[in-house]
């Protein structure tokens, strides 16, 4: 089973993929894409929502403007995000590095590399992998815990996560034009990868609780064995 299987009965599933605010065209910028990154990490998405609508009532919507925040104050603002201190350190370290060696955010998505971003600390391979392929728009899938629980309920296990993101990006890429005919649009590479991890996140959601599969998802597992 290739990648590309996988994500077109996903698709035929009807899943409401299309409703997440971190897609390509949607509802956040550039700034709360790159720090949401950070504020996601080991909580749930309405919280990060609620840190990044404490910085736009404080008017803090450019790295500038961050990065000369005390970490108090920053930390109180992305609270609702949970461990709001060392996230608030993490954000300090990264933009503070992100200024320092591109200067700007245009110059930080045209020219960063995955291996600089797995240097900063506290940024892991499914962080940089999102900040590359949300922000910087690279062709390269993110992979996360609902991907291996999907993964391990088709009956393939991987040592890493290396060997899990590639073998859900197998075919995407020669199967592209095939792909977006389905989907009814013409769409890039890095919009398609961003489309199946949706769809990955919204099967999962339905499909499991905690690690184990729900009776709807046993039901969905068997229509992607058949």
């Amino acid at each position: 089973m290739k990648g590309s299987e996988i994500f077109k009965k996903l698709l035929s599933f009807s899943l409401p993929y299309d409703e997440f605010d971190w897609l390509e065209n949607r509802a956040l910028s550039e700034f709360e894409i790159l720090i949401s990154v950070v504020l996601t990490q080991n909580t749930n998405w309405k919280n990060v929502l609620k840190a990044l609508k404490n910085l736009k009532q404080a008017q803090i919507s450019e790295l500038e403007q961050l990065v000369k925040l005390e970490n108090t104050e920053l930390a109180s603002l992305i609270k609702p995000s949970g461990f709001y201190n060392i996230k608030a350190k993490r954000l300090k370290n990264l933009i503070h590095a992100l200024l320092r060696d591109f200067h700007n955010l245009q110059n930080f998505k045209d020219s960063v590399s995955r291996e600089w971003l797995l240097n900063i600390k506290g940024l892991g391979y499914e962080s940089v992998d999102s900040i590359l392929n949300y922000l910087c728009q690279r062709e390269i899938l993110v992979v996360d815990s609902y991907t291996n629980r999907l993964a391990l309920a088709l009956g393939y296990e991987f040592t890493n996560y290396e060997e899990l993101r590639e073998f859900f990006q197998s075919g995407i890429e020669t199967e592209q034009k095939k792909l977006c005919k389905l989907l009814g649009k013409k769409c890039e590479l890095f919009e398609l990868y961003q489309i199946f991890h949706a769809l990955i996140l919204a099967f999962g959601q339905i499909a499991f609780k905690g690690k184990k599969l729900s009776e709807k998802g046993e039901f969905f597992i068997a229509k992607l064995k058949d």
